[in-house]
């Protein structure tokens, strides 16, 4: 599987993982084949001079069509905490899962959780008031299950050089310009993580938060 830091994309056919999800945002597409993911760094705002929101999602959107496994889309979710995530006044998550469902033109189920609601979430370290939350995709047939579990309770293998375990294909990175590419905006990786046998885990029919997009 692949873990992927911000501005990273992936593709999988059985499990994606999310370091340290805090102000970011987890969103996985699930297809026939398996799972396309990206990390979004905080919250951009929408229809900003520098469209970086924008930017992100078509570039997530050509990751995806461009993939040998990038067709027959089934699912897309979102996982983030609502609380930090920073969105402008009125604005929601659905407002920016769109953005990415339109990007990529799927019409059909999105779901979403909000790691806000989780409660005794434990405190932070430094500046930070909670801490940031590992979250993986996991797909089992047609089912996609999440796994959630605080940041500072996984364990994990030192990190690597992204570029060092790039593909060009199954694994890359998006630029400020909104391509896709083999240069990493944040040059790190991991290539093991235990969450010591345990986690919360949300089943496809738990997640409250889902409507669908036509």
């Amino acid at each position: 599987m692949y873990y992927l830091y911000e501005h990273q994309v992936g593709y999988h056919s059985l499990a994606l993982g999310y370091p340290s999800i805090d102000g970011c945002h987890a969103i996985c597409l699930q297809t026939q084949a398996g799972l396309f993911g990206i990390h979004v760094l905080g919250c951009n705002a929408f229809n900003h001079i520098s469209r970086a929101m924008e930017k992100e999602s078509e570039a997530f959107a050509a990751f995806v069509t461009g993939h040998p496994m990038g067709s027959d889309f089934l699912h897309l979710y979102s996982v983030c905490f609502h609380g930090k995530r920073g969105w402008e006044k009125g604005k929601t998550w659905k407002d920016e899962i769109k953005v990415y469902a339109d990007a990529l033109g799927y019409k059909g189920k999105v779901s979403g959780f909000d790691l806000s609601t989780v409660a005794n979430w434990p405190k932070g370290v430094g500046t930070s008031t909670s801490d940031s939350a590992y979250v993986e995709f996991r797909r089992v047939f047609d089912n996609v299950t999440i796994l959630y579990k605080p940041w500072n309770q996984c364990v994990h293998t030192p990190e690597i050089k992204a570029s060092s375990v790039a593909d060009g294909v199954n694994y890359r990175s998006v630029d400020t310009a909104g391509k896709v590419t083999d240069k990493f905006r944040f040059d790190k990786a991991l290539t093991s993580l235990t969450t010591g046998g345990s986690g919360f885990v949300i089943s496809p029919h738990s997640l409250r938060l889902s409507f669908t997009h036509k």
